[in-house]
């Protein structure tokens, strides 16, 4: 797992637009899916903080290692989702297994939604 790059402090108008696209998810999450998926899980994340990043990873069609790498220069996202560090590839990949493909496809469509308003 990775700490967070903090280089790049400059925010841009893209960067702000994945903010609220992290945020949406984040919320959608918490509201829809438990904290954790088993009790004894680890708990370095929550089931949440894992699933909206794969939503964000699926807005921006990026693979589970680039989006490990994009959310380490990505302060502001990383913060938005409460992360306690970078989460690795294989993370958001088990996750996105754990998780039916048809949870994601239906929060991803809300996104949008939510996104076009």
């Amino acid at each position: 797992m990775l700490a967070p790059n903090k280089t790049n402090n400059m925010s841009t108008q893209e960067d702000i637009d994945y903010v609220k696209v992290a945020r949406t998810a984040y919320r959608l999450t918490c509201i829809t899916l438990p904290q954790y998926s088993h009790p004894k899980s680890p708990h370095r994340f929550t089931l949440p903080q894992l699933a909206a990043c794969v939503l964000v990873r699926s807005v921006l069609n990026l693979s589970y290692r680039k989006m490990s790498d994009w959310l380490s220069s990505r302060e502001e996202v990383y913060k938005e989702l409460e992360l306690p560090c970078i989460p690795d590839h294989t993370t958001l990949q088990r996750t996105f297994k754990k998780l039916q493909i048809s949870y994601f496809k239906r929060m991803e469509k809300l996104i949008q939604e939510m996104g076009s308003k």
